[in-house]
């Protein structure tokens, strides 16, 4: 079997006595490659998450591909103010839950697009997210522009440290 990679992720420093945690990761494919080194490390991957020694255990040398659950659409329009209004075409769908973390991508103008803010409200064909846009002015154009869910993988170790890197890969299987 064979993977490959959709995107890279800052690596994490993992120590003893504090969770460290990524940056937001716009999910692509959902499957994300945890890997480690020489001491084991505990791994939680979410909206905000804190990892402890209670959590999902890599071994030393070892790496894991865990599934995150994937929501992406593409945004017909944005409507500014304390709040953001994200709008989807009309029968499009939304596959996003109050309590996910998004990230808007690709529209214009840049200051739009955002990095792992919280919704509030979901609606058939839109959704609330908490980001103050109202400094934002002039024509939003969303001809490019996506809607992705984010998460975090946050991880500490039962002793020492290590570095823990991230990936997210698409599984490939050859005949």
């Amino acid at each position: 079997m064979a993977i490959k990679i959709v995107q890279n992720v800052n690596r994490i420093t993992a120590n003893v006595s504090t969770a460290t945690t990524s940056n937001p990761i716009a999910l692509k494919s959902g499957y994300l490659r945890v890997s480690t080194g020489l001491t084991s490390v505990y791994v939680e991957i979410g909206s905000e998450p804190v990892a402890t020694t209670n959590s999902f255990q890599i071994g030393p040398y070892g790496n894991e591909v865990l599934k995150e659950r994937l929501a992406r659409q593409k945004i017909a329009g944005i409507t500014t103010g304390t709040t953001t209004i994200v709008s989807f075409s009309e029968n499009a769908g939304n596959p996003f839950l109050v309590g996910d973390y998004v990230t808007i991508q690709n529209a214009q103008p840049a200051g739009i697009n955002t990095e792992h803010k919280l919704v509030t409200q979901v609606l058939n064909d839109s959704l609330t997210i908490s980001h103050n846009s109202s400094s934002i002015v002039g024509v939003i154009t969303t001809t490019n522009a996506s809607l992705a869910r984010s998460v975090k993988v946050s991880a500490i170790t039962a002793s020492g440290s290590q570095n823990v890197s991230v990936t997210e890969v698409v599984q490939l299987v050859t005949e």
